[in-house]
């Protein structure tokens, strides 16, 4: 417990001060969150063998199409239990193909800025693709994704993506979370007692609505 205390502190003070460097020095940068290796999203609905097959495939990409002066910023998933080395992983591969002082691999990190303050954002199909949209920035979805269509995302390759992506279309993107949040979702969680009370009775009523 001591230990991962420790290291959660030196993940955090570590993630800040490439959020520093990253704000201070005005460079453009690129974000790419990662998912659970274990997650369905990337086992049934991923082109990806596995986290390990999107990294390479998003470094070789950046390393050879992106702009000279741009960062990419690889953030790990705050549950992810380290029993697949990604940092170390990563930085081999980033080493191999000559960018490795433009990578960045953070554990933690103060999300909404670091989408903020991106020049875009990758993902294979994490929700942290609608916080994307959400601050407007332009978006990659390597694989199947409720909010991966024509204006919301980019629907070129990957290879194009770092040089002429666009912002998202933000009427589009309030309609879609609209029709989303109206059709799909009911409130609650499941993990506390009210929030469980709360997912019961949304569902119980939208089942309800159903029937008759």
């Amino acid at each position: 417990m001591a230990v991962r205390t420790l290291l959660r502190g030196r993940h955090h003070r570590q993630s800040e001060a490439v959020t520093r460097e990253l704000l201070d020095c005005g460079r453009p940068y690129y974000l790419f969150p990662l998912q659970l290796n274990s997650d369905a999203q990337i086992i049934v609905h991923s082109p990806f063998d596995g986290v390990r097959d999107a990294i390479d495939q998003v470094i070789r990409s950046f390393a050879k199409h992106a702009s000279q002066d741009a960062t990419l910023v690889i953030k790990n998933h705050p549950f992810d239990t380290g029993l697949i080395e990604y940092r170390r992983f990563a930085m081999s591969l980033a080493r191999a193909a000559g960018i490795d002082g433009r990578l960045r691999f953070i554990d933690s990190g103060h999300l909404p800025t670091l989408l903020q303050f991106s020049r875009g954002v990758v993902v294979v199909n994490s929700t942290v693709g609608l916080s994307a949209l959400h601050h407007e920035r332009p978006l990659m979805a390597l694989g199947t994704a409720i909010y991966n269509m024509r204006g919301l995302t980019w629907q070129g390759g990957l290879d194009d993506f770092w040089s002429n992506s666009e912002p998202p279309n933000m009427v589009l993107y309030h309609a879609f979370l609209d029709y989303v949040m109206h059709h799909t979702q009911i409130n609650g969680d499941f993990y506390t007692h009210t929030g469980i009370a709360m997912a019961v009775k949304g569902a119980v009523d939208r089942l309800d609505c159903v029937d008759a």
